[in-house]
């Protein structure tokens, strides 16, 4: 199913580029904390989590505020059996940095992929259809925006027009979410690319430590 504007957008192929190399590079730190969500799978995730540090929306809310208000929306699409989610839920957003900067540049949407919620957009009704009790029951806004790529977590960048312009996919801890963040937060992703973004970077979290490996 086609997303209506969102699909419509012209992908920035540079951005797509770079990103892709970036995922790469940290596929090996991903795989360490992905083993550790599955130890620490205690961890809920409540999409309207006011104890959290992050504001939360709906798509609909995000929506409407934007068009008053224009900025950014970050959609965070999860599961509620997804490791990696409550992982990033709880290390990522959870830490100051992070949620300061979604609340002020973007408005951030936590949205479970198997929601038995509608969602409406654009005069279209977003629904799951699948029957109760079928396991995974994937919803249409989840299989749309996603553009049928099911992998969670997903992190879907819209500009202030609600038209995609990237989506990241996996575990990120804070220090490697912050510069992606930022650079479409900021905008800079207008400018050049995400590889000239990283050489003046900044961050405001401490680095990772070096990965190590068994037997070094």
């Amino acid at each position: 199913m086609t997303f209506l504007l969102l699909s419509s957008y012209l992908y920035y192929a540079k951005i797509k580029v770079m990103i892709k190399k970036i995922l790469f590079a940290l596929g090996i730190a991903t795989l360490v904390v992905i083993a550790q969500s599955f130890i620490d799978n205690n961890i809920t995730i409540n999409k309207d989590d006011s104890k959290g540090l992050v504001k939360w929306y709906t798509f609909e809310e995000a929506v409407n505020l934007q068009k008053k208000t224009p900025k950014p929306i970050m959609v965070d699409v999860y599961t509620s059996w997804c490791g990696p989610c409550k992982m990033m839920s709880k290390n990522t957003f959870g830490n100051a940095i992070i949620a300061k900067y979604l609340n002020d540049h973007y408005y951030p949407v936590k949205f479970d992929a198997e929601t038995r919620d509608s969602v409406k957009f654009n005069g279209f009704v977003f629904a799951n259809k699948n029957p109760e009790g079928i396991q995974r029951p994937v919803h249409d806004f989840a299989v749309s925006i996603l553009e049928g790529k099911l992998s969670y977590p997903s992190v879907v960048f819209l500009n202030e027009d609600i038209k995609k312009i990237q989506t990241v996919v996996g575990y990120y801890q804070a220090e490697q979410f912050e510069p992606i963040m930022k650079f479409f937060g900021s905008g800079k992703y207008k400018e050049g690319s995400y590889e000239d973004f990283q050489k003046t970077f900044v961050s405001e979290i401490k680095a990772l430590e070096p990965a190590t490996f068994p037997g070094k």
